[in-house]
């Protein structure tokens, strides 16, 4: 595989995989795990979800400013540097509050580090391979839905709490290890640009302000179109999300009268369906990075979420959320390459975090609705409305598709700019 010959991006895919199953022994271990320890309530446990979505969405776009002014590799060695120590804080945690605010940074540095990664393939493979590159980054870090909870129970097993956050920090120290060598393209230099101008205009150091940066960012999603009608469709994907992670539990143990190990083994199903629908789209390339591919699996997920929820049957329920995994692969790499070729390099940091902070946020306004309309819809009515509701979008959605402009033609390497001291003495930056 061609892409596996760029220097760095073979270790980059393993020390993500190993990355991502570290996150997700100390999310089980701070959801499950020392709420049996330290006998927390339901209180306890929302107000733990709130701490670790809540400052992503909220300060997640101020991230993308980070992220534009020091590069997206150096802002991943920061996220990666940060979690270590994090993790190693959280070892100490001797009571559930302890813990809740241990584990309130991490929502940041998961922010942080994602739009980073979310930024670095455009400046590590040609444009042709992008969609490729995305798929194979997501299918590491999605393995970890499969392994990560069975390496959690082991860790918990034989090391205990403390164990699986000491875990975390050194799966941390290889996403720094691998982050460090990375060798990545400069900032677009505009061919007439000078220091002063690309000083200005690119990176947004000197004289100009965050808050001036943050709102560039969005302006530029408000003048580009592709950006918003992706953002508008990812919004209702999203929340179609969060409104599923509140009733599957419930659907469980209401409707299938399974136990908690069903749900487990229910997650691991649709981890699958995520894991191979990654390495297809791997397979087809740039014929599903297209706004009606993005539309059509909106379609197919509010479709799959309906199958799934709207069953009294453990074998349909099965298929449906192996079905919706395969969904979510569809829309998210797909969605991911449009925002990626619809925004400037310079502004890949602002416009990505902008996108990982608004799955949160439409967890945190998900949460309420779902938790009143379930009382007075009952799971499967509210599963099958939400579906519906999305599918309906996606159609919706499919048909402004047809008014959006041809993508952007890819970035071509500036003769000037072959190399990244070729950029300095252009007047740009070593790469981030």
């Amino acid at each position: 595989m061609r892409l596996l010959r760029i220097p760095g991006f073979g270790p980059l895919l393993a020390g993500q995989a190993v990355n991502a199953i570290g996150n997700w022994v100390a999310v089980i271990a701070i959801w499950g795990f020392a709420s049996f320890q330290f006998d927390a309530g339901a209180g306890d446990i929302a107000l733990l979800f709130v701490a670790l979505s809540l400052p992503g969405a909220l300060l997640g776009p101020l991230l993308g400013v980070v992220i534009d002014r020091l590069g997206p590799r150096r802002s991943l060695i920061l996220a990666n540097a940060l979690g270590f120590l994090d993790a190693l804080a959280l070892t100490q945690a001797d009571s559930y509050e302890a813990v809740i605010v241990l584990a309130l940074p991490l929502g940041l540095i998961e922010a942080l580090a994602s739009a980073s990664l979310d930024a670095l393939p455009p400046r590590l493979v040609d444009d042709r391979d992008l969609v490729q590159a995305n798929a194979l980054l997501g299918g590491a870090q999605d393995l970890a839905i499969v392994v990560g909870p069975v390496v959690a129970a082991l860790v918990n097993v034989r090391w205990g709490l403390s164990g699986a956050f000491l875990a975390d920090a050194a799966t941390f120290l290889v996403g720094l290890a691998v982050a460090v060598p990375l060798d990545v393209a400069p900032l677009d230099v505009p061919a007439d640009a000078g220091a002063d101008a690309d000083t200005d205009a690119v990176t947004g150091t000197g004289r100009r302000s965050a808050r001036r940066d943050l709102r560039e960012g969005l302006s530029l999603v408000r003048r580009t179109p592709g950006l918003r009608w992706t953002f508008a469709v990812a919004t209702v994907t999203y929340g179609l999300w969060g409104l599923f992670g509140v009733l599957e539990p419930l659907y469980v143990r209401d409707v299938l009268g399974a136990s908690d190990t069903t749900f487990a083994l229910l997650q691991t199903v649709f981890g699958v369906g995520l894991v191979g629908a990654g390495l297809a789209i791997a397979a087809l390339g740039d014929r599903v990075a297209t706004p009606r591919c993005v539309a059509l699996a909106t379609i197919v997920s509010g479709t799959t979420a309906a199958l799934y929820l709207g069953t009294e049957s453990l074998a349909v329920a099965t298929i449906g959320v192996f079905l919706w995994g395969v969904d979510v692969a569809f829309f998210y790499v797909p969605a991911k390459t449009l925002l990626q070729r619809y925004t400037p390099r310079r502004a890949h940091g602002r416009v990505l975090s902008l996108n990982e902070s608004l799955e949160p946020l439409s967890d945190l306004l998900a949460a309420p609705v779902a938790a009143l309309a379930v009382g007075a819809l009952g799971v499967r009515i509210l599963g099958i409305s939400g579906g519906i509701l999305a599918a309906v979008a996606g159609l919706v959605a499919l048909h402004l598709a047809r008014r959006l402009g041809p993508l952007p033609p890819p970035v071509e390497p500036d003769p000037r700019t072959a190399t990244w001291r070729d950029a300095v003495a252009l007047g740009g930056h070593s790469p981030g």
